[in-house]
C-alpha cells in the first residue's frame, strides 16, 4: 500500500543528533543536491534554515552566474541580436519589403503605361519622341485652338495629356539621376 507524503514523513525521526522528535520538515542536504533532504523537527529545521546559506562557497563569478540564471528562472537566454533567429526574422521582413516594392513598381508601371497610351506612344519611345508627340497633341487639343462648343471636352483631354507628359518626364529624370 502506498503511503501519502505526510504518512511517510510522519514516521521519520529528526536527523539532528540526540533528538527523538518526529522529523516532519524537509531541508536540502546540499546546494548541489536539492532533491535529497534531511528531516528535522520544527526547532531543528528553524536552526538549520538560519545557518544554511545557498551561496556559501561561491566566488564572485559563480555568484554572478547564479544571479543571471535566477533572472530567467534558470532557463537559457542569449543577448539580443546574437541568435540566428533574428537573421531569419529580418529576412522575413525584407521579403515583405520586396513584395511592397514589386507592387509599387507594378502600380508605377501601369500608371506609366496609361501615360504612354494617352500620348499614343510605345513605352520604349525616346525622350525626343515624347516631347515632339506632346507638342503635336497639345496644339491639337488645346482649348484655345478649338471652338467653344467642345471646349470642356478638349480642356479635359488637354489636362490628361499634360499630366501624362509630366509623369513621363519625372520618370525620365529619376532614371537619369540614378545613372
Amino acid at each position: 500500500m502506498l503511503k501519502t507524503k505526510y504518512q511517510q514523513n510522519h514516521n521519520r525521526i529528526c536527523n539532528s543528533p540526540d533528538c527523538e522528535e518526529l522529523g516532519l520538515y524537509p531541508a536540502p542536504k546540499s546546494r548541489n543536491n536539492l532533491k535529497e533532504y534531511y528531516y528535522f523537527c520544527i526547532d531543528h529545521v528553524r536552526a538549520f534554515n538560519k545557518s544554511w546559506n545557498y551561496f556559501a562557497g561561491l566566488n564572485e563569478e559563480e555568484l554572478e552566474v547564479e544571479i543571471r540564471k535566477s533572472v530567467t528562472w534558470d532557463r537559457p537566454s542569449w543577448k539580443f541580436g546574437t541568435k540566428t533567429i533574428n537573421h531569419d526574422f529580418e529576412k522575413a521582413f525584407k521579403f515583405f519589403d520586396e513584395q511592397k516594392k514589386i507592387k509599387k513598381n507594378k502600380v508605377i508601371d501601369k500608371k506609366l503605361e496609361n501615360c504612354f497610351k494617352v500620348l499614343e506612344l510605345n513605352s520604349d519611345s525616346t525622350l525626343k519622341e515624347i516631347k515632339s508627340r506632346y507638342k503635336i497633341l497639345a496644339k491639337k487639343w488645346h482649348p484655345d485652338a478649338q471652338n467653344s462648343v467642345a471646349s470642356t471636352n478638349n480642356k479635359d483631354k488637354f489636362i490628361d495629356i499634360s499630366n501624362a507628359y509630366k509623369t513621363i518626364l519625372k520618370t525620365f529624370t529619376k532614371l537619369e539621376t540614378k545613372k
